[in-house]
């Protein structure tokens, strides 16, 4: 009987996570089908990136290397990557999946595993806080499975990653509650996990914590100071100092600048759009194209961070359960963190329809937002992207649907029609079915690359070294996903944050501005943030033309503003001829020497710009090995140094 019992209320355990399991399968159909060959989204942009992390973690941990920094990327210097999207905990779960399978598909199984848990997480929140699990249940699925979270899932991994959050505040109420040391450990774990998942949403936690203690505060004041709270909490806190140190250290021993903070450029273009709230992605299943010349005029083109819908039938849920439970304290907190996160992700200046500068006749004038105070806090200004709040704004409606499902089911003797009927509608409003999923498709010569057991270098061409807030070049990010193959050091790359004197010691290495000249002759896409970007770039010049001088005059003092009002055009690049190969041969021979250079491979449609490939072809150390489906292979036949003259 005792047995039974127990079997009994771990299956019942076992349901909610299993439940959410099987809809992380759904929402994403048919990656489940296609784990081995597929990743969500496209293998272009941020994804590769994210593949890459984890084969580097595998990397440094099984070799002598050092996590922190790779000269993997960006040869033959290296970059630190202590500020670059690392998502360090999902990297380091991934090591021992890497030894059954790839390293895309360990991304793919960790794709489905944040969905899961992220609903799990907040389906413990909410049944802490309202005691009904039909509404928990109902939390999860907002919160996991969100158009935030799915949009997300498609290119932003260390953005998707928010599935410590919930754990973290249900370790931190029961702190509170209940004093006990185990929640303290709990939360300082969860705190953690979050940190070395995302560093945005670590300061989201922080600045959630000094909201709720300061309302605390303010109304409750005798709940935390309490002894043990106090001592827990600041137990909670220095195990969270001491576990970050790491980063921490790294990141008080540089100078504080502009490559980790960035200016108010990237903040005032990347704020929520206030109509984003309230019109649906034109991938919804529910609303197909509904709204989307809307939703693509305010994106921009950058549909992944202006996704913050939330759905109809959440924000009615919420509006009626806030009205009807006014008197109710929970209540009114979890509203006004929820609509402070809400205003913060609107950024600096309040966006409607895509329009930031509005007028009246001759007057312009813009809507300044709270936003704006952020810029000024240490550690926190590194926010720049504000729609990103947008997660808090997920996790407060999400708890707040709970409160307002439970007291609707306390007044039904029947409460699984109504929960289910809700659930359906919600998923129905979520739903983008079939999932967009991509090919992961690597070309046979880096497998020959592979069996090279030389410690060389690979150049791909386009030629791009990328960071969070640019790039020199084309991009090609894909390149590091090759590389997950081959295992060669890259003279490209990306990485997070990179200082400004990396990046020029980068252009100067020998032929690479001869290589970046050649590449822009083959015509380059326009993507439609860049487009979008000349309209922003006109109404910031209009909105400053009408503002006080002095109040002008300290906006373009930052220099992402003047650099986005007047972007400096690109220097005139010499096209050398096919013919000045030969006189190009000291600058080959020089890189070969600084990078040991073994190969380089051009990739279409630069693999049919007749200008590039003659004038490779035109040095006599490279010879061409490989010719197929578009990708042109060179290998450098002169003897490459010897590893010992270079750092390894």
């Amino acid at each position: 009987m005792i047995h039974r019992f127990y079997h009994r209320r771990a299956f019942r355990a076992l349901l909610a996570p299993l439940a959410y399991a099987g809809c992380a399968l759904l929402f994403t159909y048919p990656l489940v089908f296609r784990l081995a060959t597929h990743v969500p989204g496209e293998v272009s942009g941020d994804v590769p990136v994210y593949i890459w992390n984890l084969w580097w973690m595998k990397q440094a941990l099984c070799s002598d290397v050092e996590l922190l920094y790779s000269n993997y990327i960006f040869a033959p210097y290296g970059v630190s990557l202590a500020f670059h999207a690392f998502v360090f905990l999902k990297a380091f779960m991934a090591v021992p999946l890497q030894y059954f399978t790839t390293a895309w598909t360990s991304y793919n199984i960790l794709v489905l595993f944040t969905f899961s848990a992220a609903a799990y997480g907040m389906y413990l929140l909410a049944r802490h806080l309202t005691g009904s699990t039909a509404a928990a249940w109902v939390a999860g699925l907002i919160y996991g499975f969100s158009p935030y979270m799915l949009a997300r899932g498609t290119g932003h991994f260390n953005y998707l990653s928010s599935e410590w959050i919930p754990f973290y505040i249900l370790c931190l109420l029961r702190l509170v509650d209940e004093g006990k040391r185990c929640w303290a450990l709990g939360a300082a774990a969860f705190l953690l996990a979050t940190a070395y998942s995302e560093y945005y949403y670590l300061i989201y936690l922080v600045m959630f914590t000094g909201f709720y203690l300061g309302y605390l505060a303010w109304r409750q004041r005798a709940r935390i100071l309490k002894r043990n709270f106090l001592v827990n909490f600041a137990l909670m806190g220095s195990l969270a100092v001491v576990g970050f140190s790491p980063i921490l250290w790294v990141l008080f021993g540089i100078d504080q600048s502009g490559f980790i903070y960035g200016g108010w450029s990237g903040s005032g273009k990347l704020g929520a759009d206030l109509l984003g709230f309230f019109v649906p992605p034109p991938h919804s299943l529910l609303y197909q194209g509904w709204g989307g010349e809307l939703f693509a005029r305010f994106t921009g083109g950058n549909g992944m961070e202006a996704t913050v819908f939330t759905g109809y039938t959440v924000l009615a849920l919420v509006l009626w359960g806030v009205w009807k439970l006014r008197a109710a304290q929970e209540v009114r907190l979890w509203a006004w963190i929820t609509l402070i996160f809400a205003v913060l992700a609107l950024g600096p200046l309040l966006h409607i329809g895509g329009d930031f500068v509005f007028g009246v006749g001759s007057l312009r004038f813009a809507f300044p937002l709270p936003y704006i105070g952020v810029h000024y806090l240490p550690l926190i200004k590194g926010v720049r992207v504000a729609a990103r709040f947008d997660i808090m704004v997920c996790l407060g409606l999400a708890v707040l649907s709970a409160y307002a499902l439970n007291f609707m089911l306390q007044s039904r003797v029947r409460s699984w029609p109504l929960t289910v009927g809700l659930a359906a509608l919600i998923s129905l409003e979520y739903f983008r079915l079939p999932y967009p999923t991509a090919a992961v498709e690597i070309p046979s010569i880096y497998r020959q690359i592979a069996r090279d057991q030389r410690d060389v270098a690979v150049l791909e061409i386009p030629l791009c070294w990328r960071t969070g807030w640019g790039s020199t070049g084309r991009h090609f990010d894909v390149q590091q996903l090759f590389q997950v193959v081959h295992g060669k050091r890259l003279i490209g790359g990306f990485a997070s944050r990179v200082p400004q004197r990396r990046l020029e010691e980068m252009e100067a290495l020998p032929l690479a501005g001869s290589l970046l000249a050649l590449q822009e002759g083959v015509e380059a896409p326009v993507s439609p943030t860049v487009q979008r970007r000349e309209h922003i770039r006109a109404q910031l010049a209009e909105l400053l033309d009408h503002l006080p001088n002095f109040v002008a005059q300290y906006a373009k003092r930052d220099a992402s503003v003047r650099n986005f009002l007047h972007p400096a055009p690109a220097g005139p690049l010499e096209v050398p001829l096919a013919s000045a190969a030969g006189k190009d041969l000291e600058q080959l021979l020089n890189l070969v020497e600084q990078t040991r250079l073994g190969y380089v491979i051009v990739h279409p449609p630069y693999s049919g710009h007749a200008p590039l490939v003659n004038y490779l072809e035109g040095f006599a150390p490279l010879a061409k090995f490989y010719d197929r489906d578009g990708v042109v292979g060179f290998r450098v036949v002169r003897a490459v140094p010897p590893s010992s003259e270079h750092g390894g």
